[in-house]
């Protein structure tokens, strides 16, 4: 049972054009926190493989918001779902909606023989505060949790270790090459 919206939105089906939002769908986006947006916005591009995630979110998501929300994150009450579309697409989302942190739950390469998901987790803000959103961000900003899937890493086990790294990335203001894990 889901106790929380999702936003659908289509984009193109070449992988370049999967890295931002359509500008028919922006102005909904920009709308959907009047207020602000949100400290965590869970974003899920299906990427590569959308069976993955149509195997692992049912599973990996709840877990992720309760985790989310039992270590006092504001997590957006809307998951934005993205259809053919990419990890930089997320970024696209960041900039229209500005959370501090983007989670990205998206289907890894297909070929694996699973069906496995990652967590692209990103914080947006740069060292003096500013936005730092942008469609073109380094992947280096990012970081990842990897092979999710119950021969891989289980989707409960996962949850809990996206919600760990999403909390320190708030307390540090920083993610991928730069958090600190010591």
């Amino acid at each position: 049972e889901v106790d929380h919206d999702a936003v659908v939105v289509e984009e193109g089906t070449h992988p370049s054009a999967g890295e931002r939002v359509h500008a028919q769908d922006q102005h909904a986006l920009r709308t959907l926190y009047p207020a602000g947006g949100p400290q965590v916005q869970i974003v899920v591009p299906d990427g590569l493989n959308a069976n993955a995630i149509n195997e692992q979110a049912r599973a990996l998501l709840p877990a992720v918001r309760r985790l989310l929300r039992d270590a006092g994150c504001a997590v957006g009450a809307t998951d934005i779902v993205l259809q053919n579309s990419r990890v930089r697409a997320g970024y696209h989302v960041g900039a229209l909606i500005e959370p501090a942190v983007i989670a990205h739950v998206i289907g890894e390469r297909p070929g694996t023989g699973l069906n496995s998901a990652s967590a692209y987790l990103t914080y947006g803000r740069d060292e003096a505060g500013r936005s730092r959103w942008d469609p073109q961000l380094d992947h280096s900003c990012t970081t990842a949790v990897c092979g999710i899937h119950p021969r891989g890493k289980p989707p409960e086990t996962a949850g809990g270790e996206i919600a760990r790294t999403v909390v320190r990335m708030v307390e540090q203001h920083r993610s991928g090459v730069t958090l600190r894990w010591a």
